[in-house]
């Protein structure tokens, strides 16, 4: 069993959320030869947008367009959904918008899906109050980048929810 299988299998295989998101991250650089099917199976089985969005970011190299709208559309959707469930959804947001997902899959995949999420997930990133804007990033390789250290962003959070 090649490497790529490996961690494809460990993906699975562990309950770790942290270690699954590290390992998506490399299988999508490495792009294994039975890709979509993993990729799309990651897609079902994750909740969180972000690994989601990863998820569709390997598929996209081996699906064609109609294939990622169908993904995307259902993207939209939940995306839509979390201001209800979660107003300030910063973190997501945040790798989101980061050069490792929706720029690179815009740049890459010119697909007007892409767009349409793009454009409403500005929409509710714009819609956030300003405290919880630009705490951090991810680099192209969905490398976690602190913009603000923790301590002053504590500090703003508590004093924005505290009057």
């Amino acid at each position: 069993m090649d490497e790529r299988n490996t961690k494809m299998e460990t993906y699975f295989n562990t309950k770790d959320i942290a270690k699954r998101n590290a390992l998506l991250k490399q299988l999508v650089f490495d792009l294994p030869e039975n890709g979509k099917d993993f990729f799309l199976k990651v897609y079902k089985k994750e909740r969180y947008l972000d690994m989601r969005l990863t998820a569709i970011r390997g598929y996209a190299a081996f699906a064609s367009e109609e294939e990622v709208a169908i993904l995307m559309s259902k993207m939209l959707e939940i995306l839509k959904k979390r201001p209800d469930s979660t107003p300030s959804n910063y973190h997501e947001y945040e790798i989101l918008r980061s050069s490792f997902l929706i720029p690179y899959l815009l740049e890459k995949y010119p697909y007007d899906c892409f767009e349409k999420f793009n454009e409403q997930l500005n929409k509710q990133y714009d819609a956030m109050p300003e405290v919880f804007k630009g705490i951090f990033t991810c680099d192209d390789n969905g490398e976690h980048i602190q913009l603000i250290p923790p301590a002053i962003v504590r500090k703003k959070i508590e004093n924005f929810l505290h009057g």
